[in-house]
């Protein structure tokens, strides 16, 4: 018997898997260092932060806080109780509660409770990467090779809209939309299309879910123009499953937009029914002049167009080169048809999708469709690099690049020997234009021999990034610089206030003083403030002033913060380090939450005001209502106490003497149900926007939940759709066995037919 043969394993092939791995992984390994390249400011330094912007320190990083506390308390947060009362939080739609790229942030760790700013660096960071990566592969399915389909994610992050913009429920809003063009033309060739069409919906969902409604509805009208032009059909699925998808943040936000007034720039705000007006969107239109940006950073109106001329020059080439694809046709004139809507009347089509289509108005800066037009041109700049490699290098690549240089340098140098204000000549159009007058160069030579072919991609990559540079948050002023804005260490300058008010008996509710403390001091630290910086707000707090003596007592303010007092014979409580008081306000306010035995009706709130305002009128005893409530008895007044009072979830102790109405003086809002002794009460809305419920005589347990209109059925919709999307998949699948089963009933059938052998009644012959 011979000995066994020892096993060899050649390591060329053991390793052929890894080695497959790490070349499919290369393309996005080098996207993600050149983009580090790119956000160097924020990620290799301390001395940048992309958060030093009035309504980032204002609104939205108060926002994340707050969302990122609740995380860490283990609540899903829907509910602010911090600001005028308390606000529908998801309702509001911005602050991009179910957008799951916000869940990265908030379940980060924190530092004492806060955000970390090297966090949020790279949260925002992360979000251009996916931005890049998305695009990378919308790329590749499209035929690029990898160092094009990079270039195509470069541009993307670090120009146009991506490159300027600092709101994050916009960025959200764009980075899912190679995704859904991905899946959208591959509807139009797969052999499983409603596969495919799932998937294009899946992320505009995803899109929607971003919080900010603008974004979206321009992608989807871009989704919606591209399935009408190519005939797929299959779209249709894809708009059910995003809305399907969208719906935990649609329903609650269609809901709220129902009862809120919102701020866009009119006289007064406007509520659901009334349209934006027209002269609204001419005020967030981009100018005609602003097509410059396309070339030169900073010559935007509202939103940037910047692409640069590498990439520009790109992007004409594939036109030139590629015309004949339909997907090339497609994305420049969804580039170009964006760049018409974006400036408004002025490019006739703006104004009349504005009359024609339903909910348009509602995104009132047209300037922002300049995200289709980055989209599109970075995508067809990838196509342009990539048929670099089968068309040899034209002269006209060249001259553009030596028209657009020659150009700028000779009119910079000219304004330069000019006197006068020069304050609006940006240095920066210099530096691009040099860079595009080299980038010529490297054409001319390759088409003459002189570099290789390949070593142009290389110099284009640089060539972008060194234009990014001039254009992706150029202007982000450094810590150090004694003539910086500094909006953040503002931020932390008031927590000597804030502990302050936490000494005080609870619960607290003080009204602010916003020039002196700009920011939404009370989401910020977690204290409950008579006010914010809201882009909305619910209708029945827009009724009533609050900040009259008598109303302020109704809902408990019994102090104010800020320089000077709001009211005179207030007393100094406190003064913190930076000169911010805590006053007390010379009428006691009323407890959170007591016990009334009487009503009054009123049918307007100018009537209520006037109420509210009859000093013979005790508050305590008698609520305002629009109804009369029926069943309540003139006894003592019994007693309330709150045991429990968060966020979303409110306890009360109360005994009452007879049948009376608790009031609860924090915002009402449809979403709030209460129970009685674990039994579910009417709830009631007093005082035109505060909570109450009728407790029958006796000792009881109260409690208040909190669920937003339209979420738990947004949420059921949401994974309908998602198995809506596995059942797409399980087609083939299902295809597959019915062809199985097929096969096996007709060999089966075969197999028991009743054809005889040769022979007489089936018995074989005798020889």
């Amino acid at each position: 018997m011979t000995a066994p043969r020892p096993r060899t394993m050649s390591l060329p092939g053991a390793f052929q898997p890894l080695l497959a791995l790490a070349n499919r992984c290369a393309g996005p390994f080098l996207l993600f260092g050149l983009l580090v390249l790119g956000f160097w400011r924020i990620l290799l330094t301390d001395q940048y932060s992309w958060l030093n912007g009035h309504d980032l320190t204002s609104q939205i990083l108060p926002w994340l806080q707050f969302q990122a506390g609740e995380w860490h308390h283990g609540r899903f947060p829907l509910w602010s109780p911090y600001e005028w009362a308390g606000q529908n939080l998801l309702g509001q739609g911005q602050p991009g509660v179910v957008n799951p790229l916000n869940w990265l942030l908030f379940a980060a760790p924190l530092r004492r409770g806060w955000l970390r700013q090297g966090t949020l660096h790279w949260w925002f960071f992360l979000l251009h990467y996916i931005a890049a990566l998305n695009l990378y592969w919308l790329a590749r399915s499209l035929g690029a090779s990898r160092l094009p389909a990079v270039c195509g994610g470069l541009c993307f992050a670090l120009f146009g809209f991506l490159g300027s913009n600092d709101w994050p429920q916009m960025i959200s809003g764009l980075i899912w939309a190679p995704l859904v063009f991905r899946f959208l033309l591959a509807a139009r060739t797969s052999d499983n299309p409603i596969r495919s069409a799932s998937w294009a919906g899946f992320f505009l969902g995803l899109a929607w879910l971003s919080g900010h409604h603008q974004i979206p509805i321009f992608v989807s009208i871009s989704v919606a123009a591209a399935a009408i032009a190519l005939r797929i059909y299959p779209a249709i699925a894809t708009f059910l499953i995003a809305g399907l998808i969208a719906a935990p943040q649609l329903l609650p936000g269609l809901a709220y937009g129902k009862l809120a007034v919102r701020w866009v720039g009119m006289e007064k705000p406007v509520g659901w029914q009334d349209n934006v007006a027209y002269f609204v969107h001419e005020q967030y239109a981009n100018l005609p002049a602003s097509l410059l940006s396309i070339l030169l950073p900073g010559a935007e109106t509202h939103t940037s167009l910047f692409l640069g001329a590498t990439a520009l020059t790109l992007a004409i080439w594939a036109i030139r080169t590629q015309w004949s694809r339909l997907e090339v046709k497609l994305f420049t004139g969804l580039g170009i048809a964006a760049l018409l809507y974006g400036i408004g009347r002025f490019g006739g089509l703006e104004p009349i999708l504005y009359s024609l289509l339903p909910m348009i108005e509602k995104a009132r800066s047209p300037s922002m469709a300049g995200a289709i037009f980055t989209l599109s041109f970075s995508l067809l700049a990838a196509l342009g690099m990539e048929a670099h490699r089968h068309t040899p290098s034209h002269p006209i690549s060249a001259r553009l690049h030596w028209i657009f240089a020659g150009t700028v340098i000779a009119l910079f140098s000219a304004a330069k020997l000019f006197p006068g204000d020069q304050s609006q000549l940006e240095q920066r159009w210099f530096a691009v234009a040099f860079v595009s007058l080299l980038v010529g160069f490297a054409y001319h030579a390759v088409r003459h021999g002189k570099i290789a072919q390949r070593h142009l991609y290389p110099l284009l990559l640089c060539a972008i990034l060194i234009e990014a540079s001039n254009m992706s948050y150029f202007n982000m002023e450094n810590r150090f610089d004694k003539n910086s804005h500094d909006l953040l260490t503002p931020l932390s300058r008031h927590m000597d206030v804030r502990e302050f008010l936490t000494t005080l008996p609870a619960p607290v509710r003080i009204t602010l003083d916003d020039q002196a403390i700009p920011f939404n001091f009370g989401d910020w630290h977690g204290v409950d403030v008579m006010g914010g910086y809201l882009a909305s707000l619910a209708k029945s707090h827009a009724e009533v002033d609050w900040f009259s003596p008598r109303a302020r007592q109704l809902v408990g303010i019994g102090y104010h913060v800020g320089p000077t007092t709001r009211a005179e014979g207030s007393k100094i409580l406190f003064e913190g380090e930076h000169g911010i008081k805590v006053w007390e306000y010379p009428l006691a306010p009323f407890p959170r939450t007591w016990l009334s035995s009487a009503t009054l009706t009123y049918n307007n709130p100018q009537v209520l005001t006037t109420n509210l305002e009859t000093d013979t009128l005790d508050l305590r005893q008698v609520a305002l209502t629009q109804t009369a409530i029926a069943g309540l008895e003139t006894c003592p007044a019994g007693e309330a106490l709150i045991l429990r009072h968060d966020p979303g979830a409110v306890r009360i102790r109360a005994h009452a003497n007879c049948q009376s109405l608790l009031v609860l003086a924090d915002s009402d809002d449809p979403g709030w149900s209460v129970r009685i002794d674990g039994q579910p009460a009417k709830k009631l809305t007093v005082f035109n926007a505060l909570r109450g419920v009728v407790v029958p005589k006796g000792s009881h347990q109260v409690e208040w939940s909190y669920s937003p209109s339209g979420f738990l059925p947004g949420v059921v919709a949401a994974l309908f759709g998602l198995l809506l999307l596995a059942l797409s998949h399980l087609a083939r699948v299902a295809a597959y066995f019915a062809a199985y089963f097929a096969a096996t009933i007709s060999s089966n059938s075969i197999s028991n037919s009743s054809v005889a052998p040769p022979g007489i009644d089936g018995r074989p012959l005798s020889p």
